[in-house]
């Protein structure tokens, strides 16, 4: 398997996995802090996969195919988190996700196995294999705090 074809896989089942973690977290506690294992809630964790899929992983890959490198000097995804929609349930926060997620995996076919080694600086030197990597794992992480978040809540 090439790079790209096992990159689409793994980001389009990390985004499934992450929709179905959340479906295991009763939905009257998927707006509440825990009572341990996360400072945040299930819809900040999936706000914040958001804010980082929309403001750097998509951008990064426009970046790759000749875009401009992305501005996040301004970025502030604490005042993002206090003054957005907070009507936004998980499911819609989600969907945005997804939509966000299949932006990207149209992007990955348009890349070349020689394009996954090539550098760029994106405030480090980095391949665009680390930068996707980066978006792999960063679901993963949040999806494992949201899995003991459905297995562990009534333990803490």
């Amino acid at each position: 398997m090439n790079t790209t074809d096992w990159f689409t896989y793994q980001l389009k089942a990390s985004g499934e996995g992450l929709a179905w973690a959340v479906q295991q977290v009763p939905p009257e506690r998927h707006t509440i802090t825990p009572p341990a294992m996360s400072e945040w809630s299930v819809a900040h964790h999936i706000f914040h996969l958001l804010h980082y899929e929309q403001h750097r992983a998509l951008p990064y890959l426009h970046h790759w195919l000749g875009g401009p490198a992305p501005d996040t000097s301004q970025l502030n995804e604490n005042q993002d988190w206090k003054t957005h929609d907070q009507t936004l349930g998980t499911n819609q926060l989600l969907q945005e996700f997804q939509y966000l997620r299949a932006a990207q995996l149209t992007l990955l076919r348009r890349f070349t196995e020689s394009d996954w080694l090539t550098i760029r600086d994106i405030g480090i030197p980095a391949t665009l294999q680390w930068v996707v990597t980066k978006t792999y794992q960063h679901t993963l992480d949040h999806t494992n705090t949201i899995l003991c978040l459905a297995l562990f809540w009534d333990f803490s």
